[in-house]
C-alpha cells in the first residue's frame, strides 16, 4: 500500500521543480527548504502542496477508506458552529421552528450537491480543487478565486474559533477563561492537526465524531423540552416569504461553500474510485452531520425567543446559550459543553489545510515554501481577526456567509457547464493527439477525465486563457449585487423579492453567458 504521507517526491524534489520555481532560487535558500521538506517526510508530515498526485502514488482502496469519506464529512459538520447557522432562523430571520426546520432540510439537500460534484475531481485528477479550477478559469483568473477561497476558509476559521472561545469562556468559573484564551486554545489544536497533514486529518476527524455525537444526543435529551414549536414566524406574508428565502440561501451556502475545497481531501484515493461513490458519500456525510447540528440550533433559538434564561444567555452569545442548555446537568453539563466546544476545531481543520494550498496558487515561488508554514500563517491571521471581532459573532456570520456562497455557486455552475458542454469536444479533438507519456500506465485515467491533460496543471501555456470564465463570473456577480438583501446593501431585485436571491440570479446569469463566450474563446484562441 502506498502511504500518502511518504511519497517518492516531495514538494521541492519533483521533476517539475524548474517549472514550479519560475526563476532560479538562491542555492542556500533552496537547500534549506529541501532539507525541511525531507525532514517532514521522515517524520510523517505531509510535505506535498498543490503538486499533482500521480496515480502510481495513491493509496489502495478498501472498505474502511470508502466509509471514511462519509465519516469525515459527517464529523466536519456535526459541530457547534453549525448550530449557530440553525439559530439564524428564529433569532435573525424571525422564523418558526417548523419553517426553519423544513428550510434547513431542503437547503442542505440542494447545498450538498456542490461539494459532492467537486469531491470527485480529487481521485479523478490527482489535483487540488484550485488547480482543477485553473483548467476552466486559466492561470491568472484562478488567482482571484484563490484569494476568495482564502477569505472563505480563514473566515470560517475565525467564526469557528469564536464559537469555541465563547463556550469555553461560559463554562469556566466566573468567566475566568476569556474568549481570547479559548480562541488561542482552538488555534493550537488546529496547528497540530493541519501541520501534520492528511494522515492525522482523517484520523482526527474519524474519532472526534464519537464524542460530538454523544454530547449532542445528551443536549437533545436535556434541552429538547425547551424547544418552542408554537411560536409563529414574525411579520406579514411578504416579510415572512422574504425571510424564508434569505434563510434558505444561508443554509444552502453553509453546505455549498465546501465546494471550494472538496477535492483537496481525496487526491490520495485511487483513480479507479468511482466518482458517483465519492459524490454520494460526500452528500450523505455532509447532510447527516449538518442537519443534526442545525436542527438543534433551531430548537435552542426557538426556545430563546421568549423571555427567560435562554434568551438572556443568547444575548450574551451563541456559545453561552449552548452552555445554558446543559445547566440542568450541573458539573457533567459543563464537561459536555467543553467537549462540544472542541467540535468547531474539526470544522476549521479542513478549511485551514486548504488555505495553505490557496497561498501556493497565488505565486509560483510560494510552492517552494513548505505547506506547514502557510498553515501557521493562516491560523495566526484568523486568530488575530477572531480576537478583534469576538463581540460581533452574529453580524459577522450573517453577512460573511452570504458573500462566500455567491462566488462558489457561480464557479461551480461554470465548472459543470464546461465539463458537460465542452468535455466531449476535448476528449475527441485533444485526447486523440496526446503524447505517449501522458497515456502511460495508470496516469492515462487521470488524463482522460473531462478531456483535460491534468498533468499540465502547472503549465500556463497549456491552460485556457480563462477569458470566458472570468467574464461570466463577473457578469454573475453583477446579477448577485442586483439581487442582494443585506443590512449594508439591498439590490432592486432583492428588494422586490423581500429576500436575498443573489445566488440563483447570479447562477442564471453565469449559466446563460458562459457557453457562447467559451465557444468564442475556443474558436479564436484554440485553448
Amino acid at each position: 500500500m502506498s502511504d500518502p504521507e511518504k511519497l517518492s517526491s516531495s514538494a521541492l524534489g519533483s521533476p517539475a521543480e524548474s517549472d514550479v520555481s519560475g526563476t532560479p532560487a538562491g542555492a542556500s535558500t533552496l537547500s534549506l527548504l529541501q532539507r525541511i521538506a525531507k525532514w517532514e517526510d521522515s517524520v510523517g508530515v505531509e510535505s506535498r502542496g498543490i503538486e499533482q498526485v500521480p496515480a502510481s502514488q495513491r493509496m489502495e482502496i478498501s472498505t474502511s477508506s470508502i466509509i471514511q469519506i462519509a465519516l469525515t464529512w459527517c464529523s466536519i459538520n456535526m459541530v457547534a458552529n453549525n448550530m449557530l447557522v440553525g439559530m439564524l432562523g428564529p433569532h435573525v430571520f424571525g422564523l418558526s421552528f417548523k419553517d426553519s426546520a423544513v428550510i434547513a432540510v431542503l437547503g442542505n439537500l440542494l447545498g450538498c450537491a456542490g461539494p459532492a460534484y467537486i469531491a470527485g475531481y480529487g481521485p479523478g485528477t490527482g489535483n487540488r480543487t484550485l488547480v482543477v479550477l485553473r483548467f476552466v478559469f486559466g492561470w491568472y483568473p484562478a488567482k482571484l478565486c484563490a484569494v476568495l477561497q482564502l477569505i472563505g476558509t480563514l473566515g470560517y476559521g475565525l467564526l469557528d474559533a469564536l464559537v469555541t472561545g465563547q463556550i469555553l469562556s461560559a463554562v469556566s468559573p466566573h468567566g475566568s477563561m476569556t474568549v481570547v484564551v479559548g480562541v488561542i486554545v482552538a488555534a493550537v489544536i488546529v496547528i497540530i492537526v493541519c501541520g501534520v497533514g492528511m494522515k492525522v486529518f482523517h484520523v482526527y476527524e474519524r474519532y472526534q465524531l464519537i464524542p460530538q455525537l454523544m454530547v449532542l444526543c445528551i443536549l437533545i435529551g436535556v434541552a429538547g423540552s425547551g424547544f418552542d414549536m408554537s411560536v409563529p414566524s414574525i411579520g406579514d406574508a411578504a416579510t415572512v416569504r422574504g425571510n424564508r428565502i434569505s434563510f434558505f440561501f444561508a443554509i444552502f451556502n453553509t453546505t455549498f461553500i465546501w465546494s471550494m475545497c472538496a477535492a483537496d481531501y481525496f487526491v490520495y484515493y485511487p483513480v479507479s474510485t468511482p466518482r458517483w461513490l465519492i459524490g454520494s458519500l460526500t452528500h450523505v456525510g455532509i447532510f447527516v452531520g449538518i442537519i443534526i447540528s442545525e436542527i438543534i440550533g433551531i430548537g435552542l433559538a426557538s426556545g430563546a425567543v421568549k423571555e427567560g434564561a435562554w434568551k438572556d444567555a443568547l444575548d450574551q452569545g451563541a456559545g453561552t446559550l449552548m452552555v445554558e442548555a446543559f445547566k440542568p446537568l450541573g458539573g457533567f453539563g459543563k464537561f459536555c459543553a467543553v467537549v462540544l466546544a472542541l467540535g468547531p476545531i474539526a470544522n476549521t481543520i479542513p478549511g485551514v489545510y486548504s488555505s495553505a494550498l490557496a497561498f501556493q496558487i497565488l505565486h509560483q515561488k510560494a510552492i517552494l515554501i513548505p505547506r506547514f508554514f502557510w498553515t501557521i500563517f493562516g491560523i495566526l491571521l484568523y486568530t488575530v481577526c477572531a480576537i478583534a471581532g469576538r463581540n460581533k459573532l452574529f453580524p459577522i456570520f450573517e453577512n460573511f456567509l452570504a458573500l462566500m456562497g455567491y462566488w462558489v455557486a457561480y464557479w461551480v455552475v461554470i465548472q459543470v457547464e464546461d465539463e458537460v458542454l465542452f468535455g466531449w469536444w476535448r476528449r475527441r479533438v485533444e485526447c486523440s493527439g496526446c503524447s505517449g507519456e501522458a497515456q502511460q500506465g495508470d496516469d492515462s485515467e487521470v488524463h482522460n477525465m473531462a478531456g483535460y491533460t491534468w498533468t499540465s496543471w502547472n503549465q500556463k501555456t497549456k491552460l485556457p486563457l480563462g477569458l470566458a470564465a472570468i467574464t461570466a463570473f463577473l457578469i454573475a456577480w453583477m446579477g448577485g449585487i442586483l439581487s442582494m438583501y443585506q443590512l449594508w446593501w439591498v439590490g432592486p431585485l432583492g428588494k422586490a423579492a423581500y429576500g436575498d436571491i443573489g445566488v440563483p440570479v447570479g447562477v442564471a446569469f453565469a449559466a446563460v453567458v458562459y457557453p457562447p463566450l467559451r465557444w468564442c474563446e475556443v474558436r479564436i484562441f484554440r485553448r
